[in-house]
């Protein structure tokens, strides 16, 4: 299958979990895979698995808090190829859970840089490649917990809400640009962090897929065909959208 045949595509956040698994699918579809993560040997090493199943990619390390790397990293990208034809900003992470009037403010800012200011950063420096070669798309990755509340999470709430306020107003700006933005806001996904709780925390993990109207995690291949899809140019007339694989829990 070559939906992104001779395209270049970066995954931000891609030395494993839904970024890695992403960018995987992405190269079966023909992309030149770019893999970038804070830890650049596992994405190394991720690209070369994509590599030895007659794939095309490469990895990169570099840290999304870090300015000066991240534009390093983007205009080595337009030097080498001219071009970036898609991107999935899978950034993000939890830094831990406490009452709104416990949680140090220090924890707040830091997961609001983490969360949101870099992926406005990788969203910039995105638009400009895009801008100037013809446009692309571009799919940032959210959570349910943007779209409602999880109690003891609320910079991590807030921060991906960010992410959706911020993707739908750049949405707006772009639209004739040829520049497609879209979300996906993924509920419970069988991660590499999801099979380690049904060893530490059943009981947790348990009540949490009671949640779920479909009664299960989604996995990370069907994620990945959703972030797929919205970068290839069978959504070409969506953007702006939120989507949201999550087993239903929207729904409610």
């Amino acid at each position: 299958m070559s939906r992104f045949q001779d395209k270049v595509v970066l995954v931000m956040g891609a030395s494993s979990g839904m970024g890695r698994i992403c960018a995987q699918a992405l190269a079966e579809q023909g992309a030149h895979v770019l893999l970038a993560a804070r830890r650049g040997e596992a994405c190394a090493a991720a690209a070369e698995a994509i590599r030895a199943a007659g794939g095309s990619a490469e990895g990169v390390a570099v840290d999304v808090r870090d300015a000066v790397a991240l534009e390093a990293l983007f205009t080595d990208i337009g030097t080498r190829f001219g071009r970036l034809d898609g991107a999935f900003n899978n950034v993000g992470q939890t830094l831990g859970a406490s009452p709104t009037h416990e949680t140090p403010e220090a924890r707040f800012v830091e997961t609001l840089e983490i969360n949101l200011v870099s992926m406005f950063r990788c969203l910039q420096h995105e638009l400009k490649l895009m801008l100037a070669h013809g446009g692309g798309a571009i799919v940032n990755n959210s959570s349910i917990g943007g779209t409602r509340g999880f109690a003891g999470l609320q910079d991590y709430c807030a921060s991906k809400a960010g992410v959706i306020g911020l993707s739908r107003a750049a949405a707006l700006e772009y639209a004739t640009s040829g520049i497609r933005i879209n979300v996906v806001a993924p509920g419970l996904i069988a991660t590499e962090r999801f099979e380690e709780a049904r060893e530490t925390h059943a009981e947790v993990l348990a009540s949490r897929l009671a949640e779920v109207p479909m009664r299960r995690a989604g996995s990370m291949r069907e994620l990945a065909g959703t972030v797929c899809w919205l970068l290839s140019d069978e959504a070409s007339y969506l953007t702006g959208a939120v989507l949201t694989p999550d087993g239903g829990e929207c729904a409610r």
